[in-house]
C-alpha cells in the first residue's frame, strides 16, 4: 500500500506537492484541490482567480519537527457582482498563521503548562502564544453563546 504525504498532513480538499526540510523543519508546499470558490458576497461559484499569494502557516509537529504548510491564498474576481473576495480556508481561521489544530493544541498545552514553557518548547514568542490562547479562549465562548 502506497503511503501518501497528503495521508499524514489529513486536511480534506488539500495535496501535497512539495516537502523540504531544513534547519530542524519541515515544509510542505500545499495544492488546493478546488478550481474555484463561492463568492461570500453573492453565492456565485467562480473560477476566475485575480492573484495567488500563498503564506506560510504553522501546523501540528511531526516526529518532534515543527511544520509549516505554504498555502495558497487565492484571491477570486467575481464577474456576476464584480466585487473581489479571498477563499476561505476550511483549516485555519481569518488572517491566522497557524492552522485551527495547531492553535487547539497550543491552547491544551496552555492550560497543563504555561505560555513560558509552552513558548520554549514550541520555539514562540510570549506574545505569539498569548495571541493563540486568547484566540481560542474568544473562538470557544463564541460557540457555546
Amino acid at each position: 500500500m502506497a503511503f501518501h504525504l497528503d495521508n499524514l498532513l489529513n486536511i480534506p480538499g488539500v495535496t501535497v506537492e512539495t516537502c523540504a526540510y531544513q534547519n530542524n523543519e519541515v515544509y510542505l508546499t500545499l495544492r488546493l484541490l478546488t478550481e474555484e470558490s463561492s463568492c461570500p458576497h453573492c453565492g456565485t461559484q467562480t473560477a476566475d482567480i485575480h492573484q495567488n499569494r500563498p503564506i506560510l502557516m504553522r501546523d501540528l509537529p511531526v516526529f518532534g519537527q515543527p511544520v509549516y504548510l505554504r498555502t495558497p491564498r487565492r484571491q477570486f474576481y467575481c464577474s456576476d457582482c464584480q466585487r473581489y473576495f479571498t477563499e476561505d480556508l476550511h483549516f485555519a481561521d481569518w488572517e491566522r498563521r497557524y492552522t485551527r489544530r495547531y492553535e487547539e493544541y497550543i491552547y491544551k498545552r496552555v492550560q497543563s503548562s504555561n505560555i513560558t514553557q509552552v513558548g520554549r518548547e514550541e520555539n514562540l514568542s510570549f506574545t505569539q502564544i498569548q495571541g493563540i490562547f486568547n484566540h481560542q479562549r474568544d473562538q470557544k465562548k463564541r460557540n457555546l453563546g
